[in-house]
């Protein structure tokens, strides 16, 4: 027999000894039977209530984790190697150039001998005329920039004066850009003025044009004035 039904008729089971007690006017037997009675009961309906608990517990469905497929596990892994080292300087780097790392923002202005490596936020111009200024992943300038080489994966917001200025994939430069040589790859974004400077032998050459097309025009001169006399 389920504990459950003990409960229940042992309720009964005091209750008739209840009746019979009150029947036969037998008090103190009365009162102990419908203590008893009442106690089995409640007894009965707290069982029933913690078996059916238990019952929807065991019932219930267990939720099946879904992992990502194998064969996406190593693309995941190659493409947050990737984020990691292409926003983090080297060793090497910190000891030939100039870094500016990753969560760290540096306000006034950058006058450098070495190439500049941008990895955190600059909030100023940045000079390097005969040297390689690289804005790397997640790097923000704002203020102008002045080099010899531009490579930017970051973000650039001001005047941009370099020979050579390459816009990576994630790149960005927002204001003016004077250059010799512009390369933007698909992603890179350009928003503002573009302006071609002027090679420095480039005025030469146009003055050494001159000069031929002046002498040019002086000897068809000279030989109608000998024709003449």
């Amino acid at each position: 027999m389920k504990k459950t039904y003990l409960f229940l008729n042992t309720s009964f089971f005091f209750w008739f000894l209840t009746l019979i007690g009150w029947f036969f006017s037998y008090l103190s037997i009365t009162l102990f039977s419908f203590v008893l009675s009442v106690l089995f009961l409640i007894l009965y309906f707290n069982q029933k209530k913690v078996s059916k608990m238990f019952t929807k517990r065991q019932n219930k469905p267990t939720p099946t984790s879904t992992s990502p497929s194998i064969s996406n596990e190593p693309e995941v892994t190659a493409k947050i190697e990737e984020q990691i080292t292409l926003s983090t300087p080297t060793i090497s780097e910190e000891k030939s150039n100039t870094v500016i790392s990753r969560d760290v923002i540096f306000e006034g202005n950058i006058t450098s001998n070495e190439q500049v490596h941008i990895y955190g936020k600059v909030i100023g111009n940045i000079t390097g005329k005969d040297n390689t200024v690289k804005v790397m992943l997640n790097g923000q300038v704002t203020g102008n920039i002045t080099c010899k080489e531009l490579v930017v994966n970051g973000r650039i917001e001001g005047e941009c004066l370099s020979d050579t200025i390459c816009i990576e994939n994630n790149g960005e430069i927002h204001g003016t850009i004077h250059y010799s040589s512009l390369s933007i790859k698909k992603g890179g974004v350009l928003s503002g003025h573009a302006q071609i400077k002027n090679p420095p032998h480039q005025s030469e050459k146009v003055t050494i044009l001159k000069d031929k097309l002046k002498q040019d025009a002086i000897i068809p001169n000279e030989s109608v004035n000998n024709a003449s006399l």
